[in-house]
């Protein structure tokens, strides 16, 4: 599972620059007020120890509608999904499953040209989302929710392919605002792990790309010469 989410993270790194470079003739985006952005990106757990060894992080996704109030801040918002798998190898008894997260967000930040190709963006986001903890065992006894708020810290490196398109490497860490337990996915014992192992938040490093679509600019793609 490591080396499938190392092999996927190579790939969306290079995804993003051939499809930064893929139009250099008109890359600088002219009006950056407001954007839709979708971020998809692959979510590893930390922190906990249970956490991390029992869920798989699969996918982590979050669109969001960004607008720049000021010259280099912005405020976002938007829904949140994420999913992890039970890795069936290190949980003692097993089983089959994973867990959904659903909720919604909203993002304040910095976000500056550097150059008229590449921009920086910091961020946070906050909001507060619920996790249904679907496995073999839940299924029997009742399946697990919690509802919880969260905090993610976001730095972006964002490169502009178009004048109004541009795509967007991104590094996170959310940290949610509950501890994960063994009993989430259905188990009675705490596996092996302390107390002291599983009073930690759940929390997770996310790593991914973006892509962003300004309004109010015209593609290069839709521009046509007529003779003067």
């Amino acid at each position: 599972m490591m080396m499938q989410r190392s092999y996927y993270i190579r790939r969306m790194l290079f995804a993003l620059v051939v499809l930064g470079f893929a139009n250099s003739g008109l890359a600088q985006i002219g009006n950056d007020k407001l954007n839709v952005t979708m971020e998809l990106a692959l979510p590893s757990g930390r922190a906990n120890g249970a956490y991390r060894a029992y869920l798989n992080g699969l996918v982590n996704v979050q669109p969001k509608l960004q607008y720049k109030f000021a010259r280099d801040w912005y405020v976002a918002a938007g829904p949140k999904y994420s999913y992890y798998i039970i890795s069936e190898f290190k949980v003692p008894v097993k089983m089959n499953g994973g867990a959904h997260t659903y909720g919604a967000f909203i993002e304040a930040g910095w976000h500056k040209w550097q150059t008229e190709r590449l921009a920086i963006e910091i961020g946070c986001k906050g909001g507060l989302a619920q996790t249904a903890f679907v496995t073999d065992l839940t299924r029997e006894v009742g399946i697990q929710r919690v509802t919880a708020a969260f905090i993610e810290p976001t730095f972006s490196l964002v490169l502009a392919s178009d004048e109004a398109v541009a795509y967007r490497w991104i590094v996170g860490y959310n940290i949610s605002g509950y501890d994960f337990k063994p009993y989430h996915v259905g188990l009675q014992t705490l596996g092996g792990y302390t107390e002291d192992d599983l009073n930690k938040p759940a929390q997770a490093l996310i790593v991914g790309f973006g892509m962003s679509y300004y309004f109010k600019n015209k593609r290069s793609d839709t521009f046509i010469d007529t003779p003067e």
